[in-house]
C-alpha cells in the first residue's frame, strides 16, 4: 500500500520534525508499505500554499494516510484528513513506542 505522512510542520525545529517524520517513515517502509514523505517533497523558502499544492498532489496518489500524533494542530494535515475522508482513504495514526531504559 502506498501510505501518505501528515502531520505538523509549521511552527516546528526542522530537526523535530524530519525526526518524527523520518521515525513514520522507517516504520511503514519497515511494514512493507511505499512511502510519501512530505518532508522530501518541498524545498525551503517555498510557501505553505505551493507546497500544500505539491504535496496533495503527490497525497493523491495514495491508498492511506498516516496521521502523527500532532496532526490535528496542522492546518495543512487537517486539510490532508479531511481530503483524505472526502474520497474514503483509509487513515490510520502512528504512535511511536517510548524506548524504556
Amino acid at each position: 500500500m502506498k501510505v501518505y505522512i501528515a502531520g505538523k510542520v509549521t511552527g516546528l525545529p526542522s530537526g523535530e520534525v524530519f525526526t518524527k517524520f523520518g521515525q513514520a517513515e522507517f516504520w511503514l517502509k519497515h511494514n512493507g508499505h511505499e512511502v510519501v514523505n512530505p518532508m522530501r517533497l518541498c524545498s525551503a523558502g517555498w510557501s505553505w500554499g505551493k507546497c500544500m499544492r505539491v504535496c496533495i498532489a503527490e497525497m493523491m496518489k495514495c491508498d492511506a494516510i498516516c496521521l502523527l500524533q500532532d496532526w490535528s494542530s496542522s492546518r495543512g494535515a487537517q486539510m490532508e484528513y479531511y481530503v483524505a475522508q472526502m474520497l474514503e482513504m483509509n487513515v490510520f495514526m502512528f504512535i511511536p513506542k517510548k524506548i524504556q531504559k
